[in-house]
């Protein structure tokens, strides 16, 4: 595919692959029922399937149909229908709500064997759907020792490990940011995992991760943002990378971004920091001071981040935008950062990514030693570098999105309560709306939600309190 394929004509050809997806189920499912399993009349409708499958792969993009209301979706393309795929449209999404199926993903390894298990096991099932269908169609898929093909239950998503046999349930995403939170340490971890080991990086996961922290932001921001304050509890790569997503599409939202280009701004934040994987743990997780040539290799990651992304295949012109990203997340605004660089423009998805990722680093513990800033005070230091090393309006709205105290932070406030951070006020950042959670004697309490710029009586805040040294999960007040 062409690096610079602009989105309408990537579309095009994905709605193009998803059409044929559903003509090919919709044949390999009809010879399913006239032909036994192992009859010669079934090889080539599988054989039709695979490649299209295989074709979707080679994208690099996410092979996975869904049911969403009466349509059909390729990953989150929605595909329209025309006259000459509406009666397979309509037959495949009969099919998939007769066993209560929302989606069916086909992994990168799906061979013609797995193609020919599934579609018995979905043939085999009885004809009348009932409230058990989909259990009994995840049990027949094990009994036939399905692999590479995961299925979702309509409403709810699920991950079907066939390999191990099991099936687990993982989430409610759009009621739990905190699910989703953990799911997109799972996806880092497998991107990660390949780039340690020279592999080329699988990104349908990570994107998907993206997409759905999107579809949050419109009624989650708060808990997405508040999960972030449970940053310094693991300084790892992961955690990291999850949180400089967070706080970067929160600002693009803020900025009126369209979802497609929240998802490239999504994947590049989510990415930032891959290059990191090619650097031995010696020098990432260093105690003290780097000797110069260390210095020079960390410096490089933004470098070997770009080569990693630039080996995947089906580059296209979002995987340009996340390269531009990745590349000038530490050049800062006027330049004096690194790698050194001739430019004299920074892109916004640069100067946004920077942003996020200096105040999670800020506010988190890191290997070298460096004493975590609490966020009153990061964001003081930050503003202090304004113009220099941050652009000065996107600063200006970064601290309006996660305020000066932080979604989740913990406050002594001058009465002796204990109060946790739920929401920010844009018009005055030292006055967060905050819930009171122990009472001036410490006891724990179920307490108001105060807005300290109109409270009666007055409260002001006294310390900013690391919630690890109380062992507090603040995220329960605010998600």
């Amino acid at each position: 595919m062409a690096l610079e394929m602009h989105p309408n004509r990537l579309n095009e050809e994905l709605a193009r692959l998803g059409k044929a997806l559903i003509a090919q189920l919709f044949v390999l499912f009809k010879t399913s029922f006239n032909y036994s399993e192992g009859h010669a009349a079934i090889d080539q409708p599988i054989s039709n399937l695979l490649k299209v499958v295989q074709e979707i792969l080679r994208r690099n993009q996410e092979a996975t149909l869904r049911a969403q209301g009466g349509s059909l979706l390729l990953g989150e393309l929605r595909l329209k229908p025309d006259i000459a795929s509406l009666e397979a449209g309509r037959f495949v999404l009969e099919e998939m709500k007769r066993h209560l199926v929302g989606g069916i993903s086909f992994g990168a390894g799906v061979t013609a064997d797995d193609l020919l298990r599934f579609v018995y096991a979905f043939r085999d099932q009885d004809a009348v759907a009932s409230t058990d269908a989909y259990a009994n169609l995840l049990l027949r898929m094990q009994q036939r020792m399905v692999a590479n093909i995961e299925v979702e239950v309509q409403g709810v998503e699920r991950v079907v490990d066939l390999e191990n046999l099991k099936t687990v349930k993982l989430q409610e995403t759009r009621r739990n940011p905190g699910l989703l939170y953990k799911k997109a340490l799972r996806a880092m971890d497998e991107v990660i995992d390949n780039a340690r080991t020279g592999q080329t990086l699988r990104l349908r996961g990570a994107k998907r991760v993206v997409q759905q922290m999107i579809d949050l932001l419109s009624n989650q921001q708060v808990g997405l943002l508040g999960l972030t304050a449970m940053r310094s509890r693991d300084s790892r790569t992961q955690n990291h990378a999850v949180n400089v997503c967070i706080l970067s599409l929160v600002m693009g939202s803020r900025l009126g971004m369209s979802k497609f280009h929240l998802c490239e701004l999504g994947m590049a934040a989510l990415l930032h920091d891959i290059g990191k994987a090619e650097i031995s743990p010696e020098i990432l997780d260093k105690p003290g001071e780097l000797t110069p040539i260390e210095r020079q290799t960390l410096e490089n990651h933004p470098v070997f981040g770009v080569r990693k992304i630039m080996m995947c295949k089906g580059l296209d012109a979002m995987s340009s935008r996340i390269i531009t990203g990745v590349f000038e997340h530490h050049l800062l605004a006027d330049f004096s950062g690194y790698p050194r660089c001739p430019s004299k423009r920074l892109s916004l998805f640069g100067r946004i990514i920077s942003i996020a990722d200096s105040y999670d680093g800020l506010t988190s513990s890191r290997a070298n030693g460096r004493t975590r800033l609490p966020p009153d005070q990061a964001v003081a230091a930050m503003l202090r570098e304004a113009g220099k090393a941050y652009d000065q309006g996107l600063l200006k709205l970064f601290i309006n999105c996660v305020g000066k105290y932080g979604i989740g932070s913990l406050l002594l406030l001058d009465s002796n309560e204990l109060a946790v951070v739920v929401k920010n006020n844009p018009v005055t950042w030292e006055n967060p709306r905050v819930r009171i959670i122990a009472d001036s004697h410490g006891r724990e309490v179920d307490g108001e939600a105060v807005d300290l710029a109109h409270a009666r009586p007055h409260r002001t805040i006294a310390a900013v309190l690391s919630p690890h040294l109380f062992n507090l999960d603040v995220s329960r007040y605010f998600t």
